[in-house]
């Protein structure tokens, strides 16, 4: 029995947790013992998906390390796994916790998930506006990086690199024909992050307020009914269409959370690194990325009479827009190098979100057209194919050779 504690320890999202706790749940129970480090306000959500946590309820970092350390006793990990190792570093000033100090204090194998491929950008991350941060080599300092497909390629890691799939709650290929259930369903999501303005940016600040009235216009440009599903942290705070039915909740345990995607007729985001736009296209929901690759000058289109009067309408205080990929956050550049030659994105649609004609002839498309459902179909069965030829999460730990035995004596990995 090999014993993996992880440590998920964001509290602004779920995205890193549910990522490892997905590759949890496909552990084996008669080989592998798995317990879940979390922040006090995630423990009830780790708990939901049938997973052991051990929340860290002080906001003394020193408490924190203190109960970290008796849990380390005794459950005597042999390998400790960092949800995000850059998530991890962040909690520091709560937690007590770094990968540097894990590294110095235990003498127990660690490894962190790479959703991202931070290497293939050098560790260069983009903000919107055009702000430029590059990180600490915080992965070097692990003995594995586990990288989850999607969003990773699905193709073998490096020495060191292991790349595992995500199972999500579902994995069926896309039916022909959309749900002939009426009106619709549009599921949405987002989460605390998400209203974090990280560089503290006027534009940033725009963004937040404009995307979210200009998704609602998008879906009101149907001009038919559709029943609209929004999770997250913030009901939208303007007049809903009157064909809309909104319906909003705060937060969904996972299993009610998954059933609702799973029920959809359209799932949009403005998150390429989505991880219930995974989830969708893991259990077959059409789904459509609205995403931004130019600057829009909207302010000196106004003064040329040339704006969209629909996005002046919308988001009468944007003035000026640039590329995104995650909204608000930008990561345009960031997310290049492992969105490109990724079969995963081919599996939903795209479209920019001002481009208007597009985003409504995307939209009609996911709820009504064959023709598009059947081609994304054939694309997710040719991704899941792919997919299922990775080795299963516990093999490729084995394959790692990573196991730390507590007499102190270290294994080194493969290669």
């Amino acid at each position: 029995m090999r014993r993996l504690l992880f440590l998920g320890l964001g509290h602004l999202s779920n995205g890193d947790i549910s990522i490892a706790a997905d590759f949890a749940r496909q552990l084996e129970p008669k080989r592998f013992e798995v317990g879940f480090v979390t922040a006090a306000a995630t423990a009830s959500y780790v708990r939901g998906t049938g997973l052991t946590a051990y929340p860290l309820e002080s906001r003394d970092p020193q408490r924190n390390l203190e109960a970290f350390d008796r849990l380390v006793a005794d459950f005597r990990p042999d390998l400790l796994v960092a949800a995000d190792a850059f998530t991890l570093d962040y909690s520091a000033a709560w937690s007590g916790l770094s990968i540097f100090l894990l590294r110095r204090r235990y003498d127990i194998a660690l490894a962190s998930f790479d959703q991202y491929d931070y290497p293939a950008a050098d560790y260069v991350v983009d903000f919107y506006g055009g702000h430029r941060t590059r990180f600490p080599r915080l992965l070097e300092a692990c003995d594995l990086q586990i990288r989850n497909s999607p969003l990773n390629r699905p193709v073998p890691g490096r020495p060191g690199v292991i790349v595992t799939r995500m199972a999500g709650g579902g994995s069926s290929p896309l039916p022909v024909t959309r749900r002939r259930v009426d009106p619709p369903t549009v599921f949405l999501t987002n989460s605390r992050w998400e209203y974090v303005n990280v560089v503290r940016s006027p534009a940033i600040t725009q963004l937040m307020r404009a995307i979210p009235r200009i998704v609602h216009s998008h879906l009101a440009a149907l001009d038919r009914p559709l029943r609209v599903i929004h999770v997250g942290p913030a009901r939208w705070e303007f007049p809903v269409a009157s064909q809309i039915d909104y319906r909003y909740a705060p937060r969904l345990a996972p299993h009610a959370f998954h059933a609702q995607l799973a029920a959809a007729d359209l799932f949009v985001t403005c998150n390429a690194v989505s991880v219930t736009l995974t989830q969708a296209v893991l259990a077959g929901v059409p789904a459509l990325l609205l995403d931004n690759h130019k600057m829009l000058d909207v302010a000196l289109l106004a003064r040329n009479g040339s704006a969209p009067t629909w996005l002046t309408k919308a988001a009468p205080h944007l003035t000026i827009a640039y590329p995104f990929r995650v909204f608000p956050w930008g990561w345009h550049a960031f997310l290049a190098p492992v969105l490109s030659d990724n079969p995963y994105v081919d599996c939903f649609l795209s479209a920019g979100v001002f481009e208007r004609r597009r985003v409504l002839r995307a939209m009609t498309q996911l709820l009504d057209d064959a023709t598009v459902r059947t081609r994304l179909a054939e694309r997710q069965a040719a991704l899941l194919h792919r997919l299922d030829k990775l080795p299963p999460a516990g093999d490729a730990l084995d394959a790692a050779k990573l196991a730390v035995g507590h007499e102190g004596k270290r294994h080194d990995r493969v290669g």
